[in-house]
């Protein structure tokens, strides 16, 4: 029997920097350094490329009145360290394991900190989130006889916390294992005034359990059959819907909701498929997707539904189940909010 492997444990292919005084970077084995200078237009350049490698976000740091240091994402498999200055450096370095970098002429290397945009206001912000099913709808039963129902809540609990961390006000549709009917959820959210709907579900393919990835979806006739799929499962909860009504209703939604509703699918698509690949072997985009999701007719905010990935998938339940995934799938829902609002205040 295939021996399951923490996920926990896996290599990460991120660089993560230990200390400015000195440079120190932690490596992984199979990244590979390559140090070159410059001098152009008066200032001298120290560049050292790591390839194989990622960075979470640029760093920026002033190391004194005339050295700076920069760490950016180059291009899709490199990171590059550049030291710049107006005066030249005698610079050292060591590779390995870690890349120290030891920097004379610099009388003081305070940590360094990460180069953040700034936030905005998001006090004003109201969300509410939706797990879905509960009560006598248990939702997709998946392996290990997990429900659905018992994923989505403690996630929605979780990313509640996370959101009012951040400033936001929150709502649940439901704290509590209880069924609330489709309507009466989108109701709330309105009630509520809210600035965004977020469902949170998981998807089911009991035919071919091989099938796993994140899905991130946003109301709009289906465009492929797999999003038809996908919407009929978690219709079901009102029962036989005529496609000829479906079109009647989707074809009167307000176009300027889709956009942002889109919008905010794509920004908390990115940030879980990037985030989760730093501490996760096995994370799949599912893409983000048009699809005809009751649950998010009648919102007067932009909604959305995220599929938080195949418990009919082995490798997918046990990770759904772990509580440290859950908190870290919270944080990441979170800061694609975060990024969303950034964008669109």
């Amino acid at each position: 029997m295939h021996k399951f492997q923490n996920p926990l444990k896996i290599e990460s292919n991120y660089i993560k920097l230990i200390s400015s005084n000195p440079i120190k970077i932690k490596l992984s084995k199979k990244m590979v350094v390559k140090y070159f200078t410059l001098y152009k237009q008066k200032k001298y350049y120290y560049v050292f490329d790591i390839y194989n490698a990622k960075v979470n976000r640029a760093i920026i740091k002033k190391l004194d009145n005339k050295t700076y240091l920069k760490i950016v994402q180059n291009n899709r498999k490199k990171v590059r360290l550049v030291i710049y200055s107006f005066k030249k450096l005698s610079i050292k370095y060591t590779k390995f394991p870690n890349l120290v970098i030891n920097i004379k002429g610099i009388k003081q290397i305070h940590q360094t900190k990460k180069y953040l945009p700034k936030y905005n206001n998001f006090r004003n912000k109201i969300i509410v989130i939706d797990a879905g099913h509960g009560g006598k709808d248990p939702g997709g039963i998946g392996q290990y006889h997990i429900k659905e129902k018992n994923i989505v809540l403690p996630l929605a609990l979780y990313l509640r916390n996370e959101l009012k961390k951040r400033g936001y006000k929150v709502y649940l549709t439901r704290d509590t294992d209880r069924f609330i009917t489709l309507r009466n959820r989108t109701k709330f959210a309105n009630r509520k005034k809210a600035d965004l709907f977020i469902s949170l579900h998981c998807n089911i393919s009991p035919r071919h359990p091989e099938v796993y990835g994140i899905e991130t979806y946003f109301l709009s006739p289906a465009r492929s059959a797999r999003a038809k799929r996908v919407a009929k499962l978690e219709n079901s909860a009102i029962g036989n819907l005529r496609t000829t009504t479906q079109n009647v209703v989707l074809n009167f939604l307000n176009k300027t909701r889709i956009v942002d509703s889109t919008k905010l699918s794509i920004d908390i698509q990115k940030s879980l498929i990037y985030n989760l690949k730093k501490h996760y072997r096995g994370i799949k985009d599912g893409g983000v997707r048009p699809a005809p999701f009751w649950v998010l007719v009648g919102t007067n905010m932009p909604a959305i539904l995220i599929e938080t990935g195949f418990i009919s998938n082995k490798s997918e339940a046990r990770k759904l189940i772990n509580k440290t995934y859950q908190k870290r799938y919270a944080k990441y829902i979170a800061e694609g909010i975060d990024n969303y609002f950034r964008k669109n205040p």
